[in-house]
């Protein structure tokens, strides 16, 4: 996905992957929140917000960055 969204948007965006099991939730307390209730791994944060879970919904990512984006201006 990494590379896939850096083709598209270049510098525009950032693609972290991030293994809470080995860094720690308390690292990540948006993790721990979403986790709590339910959600199942994978998660999938734009811009820091939960989006998505239980899967890695890549036409749906590009849609959030596109509107994201052209929201800002860029």
């Amino acid at each position: 996905m990494k590379e896939e969204l850096t083709k598209i948007y270049g510098d525009k965006v950032n693609v972290k992957y991030v293994d809470v099991d080995q860094v720690g939730l308390d690292s990540y307390p948006i993790m721990k929140q979403v986790l709590q209730m339910g959600y199942p791994y994978p998660v999938t944060l734009i811009n820091g917000q939960p989006k998505f879970a239980g899967g890695i919904m890549v036409k749906e990512i590009k849609e959030i960055i596109d509107e994201t984006l052209n929201k800002d201006g860029n």
